[in-house]
């Protein structure tokens, strides 16, 4: 990730452990403990633990790091911190709690080592901040209303290679620009918002209406592609076990034709939501156009490719404020996003990319026939 985005999800952090005063909560809940593991025989402190472990659940459930974006979360495992927040630190605490009912002085332990981990992040994350702050490194922050689309190029995809990586750019414009005019009749490019070399990511500014439609494709292909996974590991497993190229064959078809079918229904969606051209032409063209372009996505997850929408949501101080027809519009467009990109997640993937689909319509030439010679 570059600087700018680390320093916006430093921030992120510290305000998500704020909120939900998970450090001090944490902290009460070790307390308590301490006394009951010291009198053991004390109602009292018994009853403390349980109000501070119910407290803790409860503003674990809804901390705002739960709604990350894919990327986002892969970001806060590259930085050790994964476990410290929202859904996975009330999942670690409730182990601990459940495998040492009997012995509370285990669990004390290790309560106490969380503690001291989640202290010693918001402390490091806080000097890293306040060192950012004072180098006029700024932090890479969405403005209200706005959003960006993340695609992550694995570079075993590309073979490390500047010329494939440049190529396939090209495509990646090509695929989301269908969107573009499906939802606003035009193609105007899309703004960088940033580039990360440490793994390839490539962030795009996209207009709402185009960012919703692109969310809503890719849940759904990734959803498709959840029914493929097993069916990717089994051909693995038969590749490696020697079973000949042409017999797998049909586990391949098998899996192309789940795509397919699933990606006609959902062409068949976004035409009648998004498209509000009458002419019925060019509706035709666009028809076939994203079926390549979903076929595209497709081909790309099933590499290793990962896509999010990331979009902040406009305030209703704010929606009051403006006065603008488009507000109730946009306002809709954002809760796509936002209730889509829950669904949106890194795949563990096993085993060779399986699907075969085609991303264009080849046409062949047909060789002219030479001139007969003449006696």
């Amino acid at each position: 990730m570059n600087i700018e985005r680390l320093h916006a999800i430093a921030t992120a952090i510290i305000a998500d452990i704020n909120n939900t005063k998970t450090a001090s909560t944490l902290q009460q809940l070790v307390e308590s403990l301490q006394n009951q593991v010291n009198q053991p025989q004390s109602p009292q402190f018994q009853k403390q633990v349980s109000q501070h472990l119910d407290a803790l659940y409860v503003s674990l459930a809804n901390a705002p790091s739960n709604n990350f974006s894919p990327a986002w979360k892969q970001a806060l495992k590259e930085l050790g911190v994964h476990d410290l927040l929202g859904a996975n630190l009330s999942n670690h605490v409730r182990e601990i709690f459940e495998r040492n009912q009997i012995t509370p002085s285990v669990a004390l332990q290790r309560l106490q080592s969380l503690s001291k981990q989640l202290v010693t992040c918001k402390t490091s994350l806080e000097q890293v901040i306040s060192s950012f702050q004072q180098l006029n490194i700024g932090a890479e922050k969405l403005e209200p209303g706005k959003c960006e689309l993340g695609i992550l190029v694995p570079r075993k995809a590309i073979n490390n290679n500047l010329n494939e990586f440049a190529d396939d750019i090209i495509k990646l414009n090509k695929i989301f620009s269908t969107f573009s005019e499906l939802t606003t009749g035009t193609r105007p490019g899309f703004e960088i918002r940033s580039i990360s070399s440490s793994d390839l990511n490539v962030f795009l500014a996209m207009p709402l209406a185009t960012a919703a439609a692109v969310a809503v494709a890719v849940e759904r292909v990734v959803s498709l592609y959840k029914q493929i996974l097993e069916v990717r590991k089994l051909h693995g497993e038969l590749k490696n076990q020697g079973v000949p190229r042409k017999s797998l064959k049909g586990v391949e078809n098998h899996a192309n034709i789940i795509m397919v079918k699933g990606i006609d229904k959902l062409v068949t969606e976004l035409l009648k939501k998004y498209y509000k051209n009458k002419d019925e032409g060019r509706r035709n063209e666009l028809d076939t156009e994203l079926h390549y372009s979903l076929k595209a996505i497709a081909t790309r997850i099933d590499k290793g490719y990962s896509v999010e929408v990331r979009v902040q949501p406009i305030s209703e101080k704010q929606q009051a404020s403006e006065k603008n027809d488009k507000v109730p519009k946009d306002t809709e467009h954002i809760n796509t996003i936002l209730g889509v990109s829950k669904n949106l997640e890194f795949l563990r993937l096993e085993g060779d990319p399986i699907l075969t689909l085609p991303e264009s319509q080849d046409v062949v030439k047909k060789p002219r026939p030479k001139p007969k010679s003449t006696p």
